[in-house]
């Protein structure tokens, strides 16, 4: 067993850059059994470390009001007591999963005897890195953003890597979902997700439709529809271009759906929390993926699928699009085999 220790996790935002985070913080709670290891997150998103096991303390900011109002006296001091709070805990470490200037400085702010994060190749914005003591070089090859993660952790001195994250929901919503699954009479069922962060990383609703019809049809399976807050439009649209009878709508909260997708016998959505929740809590998947690579925001597992179209300006990361978002003109038979494909395998 490895001394213990106390770290020092930073990854402020957003749903789905938390969830690539948790292996990396379980190859550290693995590792080191009695550390202490505390989280830095943003207050929004604070929720989803309930459902993640062995963190020994949250401490949450509120930089979205700051930046909503930076003349809020009320939010500063708030700023100022969770600065106080990162100084009491008189890390070993804290490691960066962020890149950003201002997760570094917080970093610099805790007093942590050593401060990890990505190097310059790595960092999303570069004066970040003169901030670290340590930092990890960008991998010859291209790799997941889980892996990158990981490899902050071995630089903390973890040697075991997580290969899944550990999510476990509530009893509420463990019940919520058991009684909605019943009430509707599911047994073999797929889940989907049309919503999406970024309106270019989402595949037009009317084709998720016509794939739950074939769903339905052709492999007879019944089909959840997910979505978030705001994303009703996106239900009614694909239902309008679905006649199956198995089509059902489950507008539940972020984490309820860790227990829909562990019932599921597949998910299908686009680079979202949704999906990633999906992918961390190892069922099948399949990620239909046009802005952001594959290689580094796709499915987390070897046998996942993803459905992709390559074009000369394919993964630019843009939240906006000169070519009508040219990228996700994704063919709705390419998304169906995919799903044929991954359904075998998991058999």
């Amino acid at each position: 067993m490895k001394p213990a220790g106390k770290f020092l996790i930073i990854r402020l935002s957003s749903l789905g850059d938390i969830l690539h985070t948790v292996p990396a913080f379980q190859s550290l709670r693995t590792d080191f059994p009695e550390a202490r290891i505390d989280w830095l997150v943003e207050r929004r998103m604070a929720f989803l470390l309930s459902a993640i096991k062995g963190i020994d303390g949250i401490i949450s900011l509120d930089t979205a009001g700051l930046r909503a109002n930076p003349w809020n006296a009320g939010a500063w001091r708030g700023l100022c007591n969770s600065i106080r709070q990162l100084r009491s805990g008189r890390y070993d470490a804290a490691l960066d999963f962020q890149g950003l200037l201002k997760t570094a400085l917080l970093g610099l702010l805790s007093g942590a005897r050593t401060r990890i994060g990505f190097s310059r190749e790595l960092v999303r914005e570069r004066p970040a890195h003169w901030f670290y003591h340590q930092t990890a070089a960008r991998p010859a090859d291209p790799v997941h953003v889980v892996a990158l993660n990981q490899l902050l952790a071995r630089l903390a001195g973890a040697g075991t890597a997580a290969a899944r994250a550990q999510l476990s929901a509530s009893a509420e919503d463990e019940s919520s979902i058991c009684s909605r699954i019943s009430a509707a009479g599911l047994k073999d069922f797929v889940v989907i997700n049309p919503g999406g962060g970024w309106p270019t990383k989402r595949w037009p609703p009317a084709r998720y439709g016509a794939l739950a019809e074939r769903i339905g049809r052709e492999l007879g399976l019944d089909i959840v529809v997910t979505s978030g807050p705001g994303e009703e439009q996106l239900f009614a649209e694909l239902s309008r271009n679905c006649s199956a009878r198995r089509l059902h709508h489950f507008p539940v909260p972020f984490l309820q759906l860790i227990p829909l997708a562990k019932r599921a016998r597949l998910f299908i959505g686009g680079d979202t929390g949704p999906f990633h929740l999906a992918c961390a809590v190892g069922i099948p998947v399949v990620g239909i993926l046009g802005p952001t690579d594959p290689v580094r925001n796709g499915p987390w597992g070897d046998m996942d699928e993803v459905a992709v179209r390559v074009l000369p300006c394919s993964f630019c990361y843009g939240r906006t699009c000169p070519t009508q978002n040219e990228c996700m003109d994704i063919a709705v038979e390419q998304v169906f085999q995919a799903a044929v494909r991954r359904l075998a395998g998991a058999r």
